[in-house]
């Protein structure tokens, strides 16, 4: 079995970029896959020699990954400081949205040049930004570090 890191084995690529927030659409550009579908940026070519998932001091787990040696060090130094699920919980999830949701209205009026719908929008985004603080500091969003175990 071959090295799995990212998803591309077995299912065209990662399905839970940032924790489920983003498809595999979001996953970068085209050379992490070339045609043949069996080289690219996004493929190991290593043999396998771990079976390892993510977990974090929340109870997070990722999926289960076949891993070669090298992606076990590489993971575990660059890709495991963060739990996305514990940074991106839905409250934080549904403010993201709603946020982008204002910014691009506001563009809209921007471009129209209309300045009263801009300033309301305006506020409304700062209170949405006051709302995700909140959640900072109520500990609703934590940066938990994860950990990459081995499982059988």
């Amino acid at each position: 079995m071959r090295c799995n890191p990212y998803g591309y084995a077995t299912d065209a690529g990662p399905r839970h970029l940032m924790g489920g927030m983003y498809g595999p659409e979001y996953a970068g550009h085209d050379k992490l896959v070339k045609p043949d579908g069996l080289h690219g940026l996004g493929i190991c070519e290593n043999p396998a020699t771990r079976r390892c998932r993510l977990t974090c001091p929340a109870g997070h787990t990722g999926p289960v990954m076949d891993l070669c040696a090298d992606h076990v060090r590489i993971i575990r130094g660059r890709m495991s400081q963060t739990c996305t699920a514990c940074v991106w919980p839905e409250l934080a999830r549904e403010l993201d949205e709603a946020m982008n949701s204002v910014m691009r209205r506001m563009a809209d009026a921007g471009s129209r040049r209309d300045v009263v719908t801009l300033r309301a929008l305006s506020s409304r985004l700062d209170d949405l930004r006051q709302a995700m603080d909140e959640l900072i500091a109520r500990g609703v969003i934590a940066k938990r570090p994860l950990d990459l175990v081995e499982i059988s």
